[in-house]
């Protein structure tokens, strides 16, 4: 019976004996977590950088000529090429069951494009704050 809670309080000094988890290590666990959780919402499509869909941003990364007239700040061929790739038609899909109407939908999607790129659509023109408005159409008599 001695022998049985000698062992007991062994066991409990080995378990206090342990040193405390270190603030730095929780810290560095929760930083491990937060990265895994962000690379996940990346991969998925979930997580939105500059209102870009960052599987729409994948799909960008990958082609060659969008980086190419991207990074020669190519705006018309950037456009092009982003309309060849299917990029506009994805970014409108994520957006389309927040905005339904198709014309500020379309707008919507040209301000990021604008904001990122400085392309203007051929449909818009630019006010002093840098929004995109619809350009005024002249009436045919």
């Amino acid at each position: 019976m001695k022998q049985i809670e000698q062992s007991k309080r062994s066991r409990n000094q080995e378990k206090s004996s342990q040193p405390p988890v270190s603030l730095g290590r929780i810290v560095k666990s929760i930083i491990v977590i937060c990265l895994g959780m962000v690379t996940i919402w990346f991969f998925s499509g979930q997580l939105l950088i500059g209102g870009v869909p960052s599987s729409v941003i994948l799909t960008f990364l990958q082609d060659k000529p969008a980086l190419t007239a991207y990074f020669q700040r190519d705006n018309q061929a950037l456009h092009d090429r982003l309309n060849e790739i299917g990029i506009e038609e994805q970014v409108k899909a994520y957006y389309r069951p927040q905005i339904p109407d198709e014309v500020k939908l379309d707008q919507y999607i040209h301000q990021i494009f604008y904001n990122r790129t400085g392309y203007v659509g051929k449909e818009y023109q630019v006010d002093e704050q840098g929004t995109l408005t619809l350009k005024q159409r002249s009436k045919e008599s």
